[in-house]
């Protein structure tokens, strides 16, 4: 059925083969547009998708654009979240922006008021837009699920589809998967559930492109036999062209007629669909073009191989990119405004002096498992993000060559992670050391009870890579920023865990926790953070250490001293700033804006293993100073709360005057890594601020 009016039941709009076809494509110029106006974003997917999303929107399903919670609309459930992209042009070319203005995290932007329907998609990735990186149905119409954690909106389909049986509605649910989302054991789970309780209402409709981030499926963990298993667990099988718009429609009428149990479309399609270079290329699952407007391998390119050079003329996509850049400047303008204020401006590098290097913390995991890879009772696996997370140089030791002695040492395991955890724990049980790893919302919170029960309460020696931790990871957004595993892990018995604060702490980090008998975990960031330790700078696991800024100096770094806090002798201290991770910077940029502004001495405790916790280096600094400040890129108290219970159980001997910086009860948003950082109130100015008002 085409778009209806939900009150009266008569057709809005309705389009012909030919003319899906041709929206199709538009779309993907859209679609094209808004991640060169992001700078990130999934190309592959969202152009391999985009025919099946406009035969759902504009053609098949029952919907209304104007009437988004209408309780008798079909409902489509994207289980790839990171398909995001492709999902809003969608609902932008049916209609669902028409009458939306733009927002800055709810607040009308007057000047965008002119700026309606598709051309808002433009705003992808940005600060408060609303179109993040992965869908939040809090943010836009039409959106069914906040998804992005891959295998999980396809049992949330099955709950929609069983609601609308057991109460006798006739709206449809179609799901949409990813092939390589299919190592996910929770996708065969609902697949049972499905075929058990007979949803002859739900459609999974599979786009089987044959790649994902590691390589292609059949590599990675091979899902070339889809039919066969959805056949054998019970459901109606269609397989259709996921490029040829009839043979779509014909597959989705099929899915529909058929009675008794499921029905599962499988479209065989071209990751890349459009952009000739992008077509079957590995390295476009998760790019935007890297010629960028123009050029080879560019929107240009992908705008002339469609033939739609007359709808999108560069004046037009000057106009479209403008909106993005006029946005820009506005929340610019208010990230800004949410940063405390000093005499000067102290942010990183915006002066001649006080200098910082910058180096994705990430990186010294590399250097690291490159290093232990030497090893051969160490061994790692990989689960799909392993060039994301530098897991891959345990096996290109020279970040460039695969060793094939290590490679034999490497295993896929696809897009599972709990399964990853348990096979690891066998290899632990055998001797081995094992390094796993992913984004840390997937290394230790999806899999927490394996990490409880097997790991842990087996004591096995896994070693966890717990990465791109924090909100600032950057334009993924909320589902994909992990701020809750400081707590999960360390409320764990047998576990330790480290959060250290560059690149250069994460290598001794990971060097060091390798070596101890426990299961372990290293949390860090993935963006390019200020390098403040050196090779030289003291370091023992469990041990934190004290920075006191000393003078300003060209390079940042030397205008600090680092010790290792049993050897440090008290200053008189005025306050202590106690942080770990990437806070730790900030923290020492706080100590430098307190000390020239108002000639404040700040005491910083690099707390990089919160456990073992040194607690007592965090009872001498509560005793030996006025107050205490903690900071943490996490959601606030999952390290404030462990210093505050170390300073509960020492006997300080007078009251502690105590406040915590960290993410307000909240989760993570799609932005720059730094405006994220800023708007979420991490930054040393921010820091800084709350020991004044601590201080009085």
């Amino acid at each position: 059925m085409p778009i209806v009016d939900s009150n009266t039941g008569d057709v809005r709009q309705d389009y012909t083969l030919e003319e899906l076809a041709d929206l199709a494509d538009e779309m993907r110029v859209w679609n094209t547009i808004s991640l060169i106006a992001a700078g990130s974003g999934h190309l592959g997917g969202t152009l391999s998708i985009m025919d099946i999303a406009a035969a759902l929107y504009l053609k098949h399903i029952s919907h209304d654009p104007q009437n988004p919670e209408w309780e008798d609309r079909d409902r489509v459930v994207w289980s790839v979240g990171h398909k995001a992209p492709a999902l809003y042009v969608a609902l932008g070319m049916a209609g669902y922006f028409d009458e939306c203005d733009i927002t800055f995290h709810g607040e009308v932007i007057e000047g965008l008021k002119d700026v309606k329907g598709i051309e808002q998609t433009v705003l992808l990735r940005k600060l408060g837009s609303g179109f993040e990186g992965h869908p939040n149905r809090f943010k836009l119409p039409g959106l069914e699920l906040s998804s992005g954690s891959l295998g999980q909106g396809f049992g949330v389909a099955c709950g929609s589809a069983l609601n609308a049986k057991s109460a006798g509605k006739d709206y449809k649910v179609y799901t949409i998967l990813g092939d390589g989302e299919h190592d996910e054991g929770s996708i065969w789970e609902a697949a049972m559930f499905a075929a058990h309780h007979q949803l002859d209402n739900l459609v999974a409709i599979v786009d089987l492109n044959g790649l994902q981030i590691d390589g292609r499926t059949e590599d990675v963990m091979d899902t070339s036999v889809l039919a066969e298993k959805y056949a054998a667990f019970g459901w109606e099988v269609i397989k259709c062209d996921g490029h040829d718009m009839a043979d779509i429609l014909n597959a989705l009428h099929k899915a529909d007629a058929v009675e008794g149990k499921p029905a599962v479309i499988i479209a065989t399609t071209i990751k890349g669909k459009g952009a000739p270079y992008a077509e079957n290329v590995v390295g476009y699952h998760g790019s935007p073009p890297k010629g960028g407007r123009t050029g080879d391998e560019s929107l240009e390119q992908l705008i002339e191989n469609l033939d739609l050079t007359d709808l999108f003329p560069t004046e037009r996509v000057d106009e479209i990119l403008s909106i993005a850049e006029r946005y820009q400047a506005e929340v610019d303008e208010r990230v800004d405004a949410m940063v405390p204020k000093f005499s000067r401006d102290y942010w990183w590098n915006s002066g001649d002096n006080m200098q910082a290097e910058m180096d994705a913390t990430r990186n010294g995991f590399g250097y690291a498992v490159a290093a232990l890879g030497a090893d051969e009772k160490v061994c790692a696996l990989g689960a799909d993000i392993t060039s994301s997370i530098r897991m891959d140089y345990f096996y290109k030791p020279d970040g460039k060559n695969e060793d094939p002695e290590r490679k034999r040492r490497f295993f896929t395991c696809g897009i599972a992670e709990a399964n990853m955890a348990l096979v690891a724990s066998g290899l632990a049980k055998e001797g081995r050391i094992p390094f796993i790893g992913s984004y840390g919302v997937f290394s230790t919170g999806r899999n927490w009870e394996q990490l409880r029960t097997t790991v842990a309460y087996n004591d096995y020696p896994v070693k966890i890579a717990d990465a791109h931790g924090g909100v600032s990871v950057g334009p993924d957004g909320g589902t994909h920023q992990s701020l809750e595993e400081i707590s999960l892990i360390t409320i764990l018995p047998n576990f330790i865990m480290s959060v250290p604060a560059d690149a250069e702490q994460t290598d001794k980090a990971t060097r060091a926790m390798a070596e101890r008998p426990e299961p372990a975990v290293v949390r860090y960031a993935r963006e390019a953070t200020p390098v403040v330790t050196t090779p030289d700078t003291p370091y023992e696991f469990g041990v934190a250490n004290v920075i006191r800024f000393r003078t300003e100096a060209p390079q940042f770094i030397d205008a600090f001293e680092h010790k290792l806090a049993p050897d440090y002798t008290s200053e008189g201290e005025d306050i202590a700033i106690i942080a770990c991770g990437p806070m730790v910077p900030e923290a020492m940029r706080a100590a430098y804006i307190l000390k020239m502004e108002h000639g404040i001495e700040a005491r910083v405790l690099d707390v990089h293993t919160v456990k073992p916790l040194d607690e007592a280096s965090i009872a001498r600094a509560a005793a030996e100073t006025k107050a205490i400040v903690t900071a943490e890129e996490h959601q606030v108290g999952g390290f404030g709360n462990l210093v505050a219970g170390a300073i509960a159980r020492a006997d300080i001997g007078k009251p502690v005057k105590m406040a915590m910086v960290g993410v307000q009860d909240k989760f993570g948003d799609s932005g720059q890594p730094w405006e994220l950082v800023k708007s979420f109130g991490l930054t040393a100015e921010h820091i800084a601020t709350k020991c004044l008002e601590l201080l009085g």
